[in-house]
């Protein structure tokens, strides 16, 4: 098989279909949010503002945020030294977690890395749960749970895009005994 033609198809492919990323090289500045500076591969600059990203209140600019993060990094350097699961869960993250869980009246809380991976997480173990789940998901959702939907292995339902009748028309089809979700 040669790999090097099969990899240079798939490419072409994804640029054919427009579907092929790049990515913006920008330079935030402290104290600037959400302004920023986009630098092109050609090396000329322009100014511009990043709404699009997930720091929506400009928190990783916020002075009391910079702040704990220097407290932290000198008390215990840089980094969490590996994942969870083997060396990586530090007296920060089990702190977090009991703040968050206090903040919404839970009893626990856990962090993941991301939001993506959080939705993705989720909506791939619920099936695995609760035997026979059916998870409902609107046509336009963010990809995070489109991904988790796809890959849960169990029953899933697409309704158009902020459809309540067509939802409620897949609800009614199902059995109204088996557990669902919607997403």
């Amino acid at each position: 098989m040669e790999y090097t033609a099969k990899l240079d198809e798939a490419i072409a492919r994804l640029h054919e279909e427009g579907r092929y990323r790049t990515f913006i090289d920008i330079e935030r500045t402290n104290g600037r949010f959400p302004h920023a500076m986009w630098r092109r591969p050609d090396g000329s600059e322009q100014p511009i503002t990043v709404w699009c990203g997930n720091d929506y209140l400009g928190m990783g600019q916020h002075p009391v945020v910079l702040q704990a993060m220097h407290e932290a990094i000198d008390a215990a350097g840089a980094g969490s030294g590996g994942t969870r699961n083997i060396s990586g869960t530090t007296v920060y993250h089990k702190r977090l977690e009991a703040e968050l869980a206090d903040l919404h009246g839970k009893e626990a809380a856990l962090l993941f890395t991301s939001a993506y991976i959080a939705n993705d997480a989720t909506l791939s173990t619920l099936p695995k749960l609760f035997p026979g789940l059916i998870i409902y998901s609107d046509a336009l959702n963010h990809a995070s749970l489109i991904e988790g939907v796809r890959r849960n292995g169990g029953a899933k339902r697409i309704f158009r895009h902020n459809d309540v009748a067509h939802l409620r028309e897949l609800l009614e089809a199902d059995d109204s005994a088996a557990p669902k979700l919607i997403a």
